[in-house]
């Protein structure tokens, strides 16, 4: 229950201060086969035991230890999400062309819009989703959306990093 009041705090916080960075993109729709940046859908206890965990790691990180070093950037990533209120939000990634991906945080309700939109169907079809929506950079390359404008699917293929031969 604190962790969904907190949550509920943060996300509020985001929603009102980041207004002046809000800008609308149009994007298709791309998808991952592993997500290490949400937590969405997972309990309290498991997400607390998971954050001491990887707060714990991040805090005996040895300076020395260069064989680790993206393991610690990607917890101190993680703790930065977490703090921010973003960790426990659903994502989705957005295609832009070429090799260029963006990573957006999507509230609960607007991500109702996408969930059932899966890479496999979409491949079978030759389609794919675009997307027009609105985003805020809350931190530097971190982007949240709290409102999807429209939902298309169209001819074309859907980018992915599952199949290979794409």
């Amino acid at each position: 229950m604190k962790s969904l009041i907190r949550n509920t705090i943060l996300i509020f916080f985001i929603l009102t201060s980041c207004q002046k960075n809000k800008k609308t993109i149009r994007a298709d729709l791309s998808f991952r086969s592993i997500i290490f940046t949400s937590a969405y859908g997972a309990d309290d206890k498991n997400y607390d035991r998971i954050i001491h965990e990887i707060d714990s790691s991040v805090n005996s990180y040895d300076n020395n230890d260069s064989i680790h070093n993206n393991t610690y950037q990607l917890n101190q990533y993680i703790l930065k999400l977490h703090k921010l209120g973003l960790l426990k939000l659903p994502n989705a990634y957005l295609h832009f062309g070429s090799d260029s991906i963006m990573e957006v945080h999507i509230s609960e309700k607007e991500f109702a819009k996408i969930k059932d939109y899966k890479q496999t169907d979409l491949r079978k079809e030759k389609k794919k989703v675009i997307l027009e929506l609105d985003i805020k950079e809350i931190d530097s390359g971190i982007y949240f959306s709290d409102n999807i404008r429209s939902v298309k699917k169209v001819d074309g293929k859907s980018r992915s990093n599952i199949f290979k031969n794409e």
